[in-house]
């Protein structure tokens, strides 16, 4: 099993994903029962995977590729855009 020393579970709320560098070479998705995944793979063989779980609509990012950002502007009243930005490695 691949470990992922990077992980941030995201309350709910709605989110925009976006590369804070290069964008991944290769994607894949897949389901299950408790959740929806995708998984991109760099260039470099690093990975950043992104679970929808089901039961709730929360999120949960991991990477061993660097660290997950969030912008959360979903709690911030006086953001101009409620929705929440998520950088990804």
């Amino acid at each position: 099993m691949r470990e992922y020393p990077y992980e941030l579970r995201l309350p709910l709320a709605p989110y925009r994903f976006v590369w804070s560098g290069e964008a991944a070479v290769d994607a894949e998705k897949r389901s299950t029962e408790q959740y929806t995944e995708e998984r991109y793979t760099h260039q470099d063989g690093t990975v950043v995977v992104i679970r929808a779980y089901r039961a709730d609509g929360s999120f949960h990012v991991m990477s061993d590729r660097g660290a997950i950002e969030l912008i959360d502007n979903a709690a911030d009243p006086f953001a101009p855009e409620a929705i929440s930005l998520v950088r990804l490695p």
